[in-house]
């Protein structure tokens, strides 16, 4: 067994969810605000008991969602949400505003922003927000919420604060910070316990809230993911009933989805999150082709859309094993955090989910006959990702398939890495003795620009799936609350340290041949150059100009800088009078 490998072997191997297990009880602190936080509290409370002194019903003003949750976690939070009674926020704001103007002129509100009603992107009431003391306030009324049989868009109604407190997405997230009487109000009466607990439930009956309003499923699993939280028993069963999973398929954008699957995977536990979607079978109502899909079926053919119906049925198999593999891989790496940021970890995780659609390409559009990547259209129309960076997980995963022989050629065999088995981090492992030249490796990198690394990781990562698969090694269904055990153990474990063994010497093959930035070298010289070289060659080179054969050539120079890394200028323009008369130029 490799050291790599012994360093873990004491330890169960287990999925993530068992290592965040929430039966620990966290600790919840009282209410401590700071100095900023002190101060907006004063105001507003004085501003209170101005306009209760000649008004009825008083005024009531409560902190709500998050920032309470947070401050009872211990946890600084910027997002201040204000529900106020018997007033709309924006009549709160204008009177606020004209109050400070005459009793804290320093302090009055420079702009006051109505957010207006916006469905689609599940703004259901007027918010208004503005700045006091630097910090951003949103405030809008207490309100009740009725949904009607086909759509998720709410009947608002001003409610009280026990109303307001059950319509909300989870009990530990219906905590209410009351600013007048400075205490913590739970009015569903089983927040606290449950934000000690770590236990994710619905204030009311959890298949209504979710059918009310499905986009509920997606922000449950953030939460958990986000807080190590469990979701209840009767929670998750709810989650997983068919009516819910076809509601958050027809009544939700797309554009909501991507939302809550981008915080998801940029979060701190994606693999958790990811188990719960696939335990809840939820993976094909993320990921599917949206309003799209009679399209691909009519311009299609029969074995296309066989072969994306087949990365569908894949779906379950791969996001199971690999959320199950994952801790165990970050172990072996050695290294808590893989990836330079968040947008890298959420496009390593797309790569990962929709690897079995890498070789996959349909026609979308009825005008022309080119393919495109069915991963863009999965990303593009499923969760409404951007071009930009579609294009990167498409590119990611399609050279996982096309390129997998060319990648092979540079990792090497098994048998070679023998010299690295008593390597214990990145720093003992020893480059490979390659005979590749320097330009093939640095063109293979500049395929993928500065996600170079990535592929790397990534590759990485989906080989040891593919072995763990070529050793038929299965996972059974993950359950979020039990162990995962990959049987047999040790095979595992050998399969991963060996894989990373395999990739650590490549990177230390491409750091020794100073290849780390290749995607940023420019040709030594350019095309303005490269015709002044052609033209001085003779008369019969006056009259080239630019064409295909230039980007050709300038391909070429590259190639020989990268294989001459301390040639310079004048030796690659003698290099180039050479080649002149071998090309097709005149």
């Amino acid at each position: 067994m490799l050291r790599l490998a012994k360093r873990v072997k004491t330890e169960r191997f287990q999925s993530y969810r068992y290592l965040i297990s929430a039966k620990t009880m966290r600790e919840v602190h009282p209410i401590k605000l700071n100095d900023t936080e002190t101060q907006i509290r004063d105001v507003l409370v004085d501003f209170c008991q101005h306009y209760n002194s000649n008004h009825t019903p008083p005024l009531e003003l409560r902190i709500t969602g998050g920032w309470v949750r947070d401050k009872l976690l211990g946890n600084e939070s910027h997002d201040i949400d204000i529900a106020i009674d018997h007033m709309t926020g924006e009549d709160f704001a204008t009177q606020l505003h004209s109050w400070l103007s005459s009793h804290r002129p320093e302090l009055s509100l420079k702009a006051i922003h109505t957010i207006k009603k916006n469905p689609e992107k599940s703004k259901h009431l007027e918010t208004c927000t503005t700045k006091l003391f630097g910090c951003d306030i949103d405030f809008v009324n207490l309100r009740s919420e009725s949904y009607g049989e086909n759509s998720r868009v709410p009947i608002i109604k001003f409610g009280s604060a026990e109303e307001d407190a059950l319509r909300r997405d989870a009990t530990l997230n219906a905590l209410f910070y009351n600013l007048n009487q400075d205490k913590i109000e739970d009015f569903t009466g089983r927040g606290l316990d449950d934000l000690k607990q770590g236990i994710l439930r619905t204030p009311l009956s959890p298949k209504q809230t979710f059918l009310d309003d499905p986009l509920r499923v997606l922000r449950l699993i953030r939460f958990a993911c986000r807080f190590k939280f469990e979701i209840d028993a009767e929670t998750l069963e709810a989650m997983s009933e068919p009516e819910i999973k076809e509601a958050l398929k027809s009544k939700i954008s797309r554009e909501r989805v991507g939302i809550e699957l981008e915080k998801i995977l940029e979060g701190d536990y994606p693999e958790y999150g990811l188990q719960l979607i696939n335990y809840l079978g939820l993976a094909k109502s993320i990921f599917n082709a949206g309003d799209q899909q009679p399209l691909l079926q009519q311009l299609n053919e029969v074995q296309d859309i066989n072969k994306l119906n087949s990365g569908f049925d894949k779906l379950g198999h791969q996001i199971n094993l690999a959320t199950a593999v994952y801790s165990k891989y970050r172990l072996l790496k050695g290294s808590s955090n893989l990836f330079s940021s968040l947008r890298d970890q959420r496009l390593f995780w797309l790569a990962v989910i929709l690897a079995p659609f890498g070789d996959l390409k349909l026609r979308m559009n009825p005008k022309k006959d080119m393919k495109v990547s069915g991963v863009q259209i999965l990303l593009r129309e499923g969760v409404k990702f951007g071009n930009k960076e579609n294009d990167i997980v498409a590119t990611l995963v399609t050279n996982h398939v096309n390129c997998s022989k060319e990648l092979e050629s540079y990792l090497g065999e098994v048998d070679q890495v023998s010299d690295n088995l008593n390597a214990t981090s990145l720093e003992d492992v020893k480059p490979m003795t390659t005979s590749l030249s320097r330009s093939q490796i640095g063109f293979y990198l500049r395929k993928f620009g500065s996600n170079a690394q990535l592929n790397l990781e990534l590759n990485c990562f989906l080989e040891i799936l593919d072995r763990l698969a070529e050793c038929k090694i299965e996972t059974a269904k993950p359950d979020p609350n039990e162990a995962t055990r990959i049987e047999p153990e040790d095979t595992v474990e050998s399969i991963i340290a060996l894989t990373i063994l395999r990739y650590n010497r490549l990177r230390e093959t491409i750091k020794k041949l100073n290849l780390s930035n290749v995607d940023t070298l420019k040709p030594i010289v350019d095309g303005k150059l490269m015709i002044q070289i052609v033209k001085g060659m003779g008369p019969e080179y006056s009259k080239v100009k630019g064409g295909q054969w230039m980007s050709g050539f300038l391909e070429d120079v590259l190639k020989w800088q990268l294989d001459h890394p301390d040639g310079t200028a004048s030796e690659a323009t003698d290099w180039i009078k050479q080649e002149i008369p071998k090309r097709n130029i005149i």
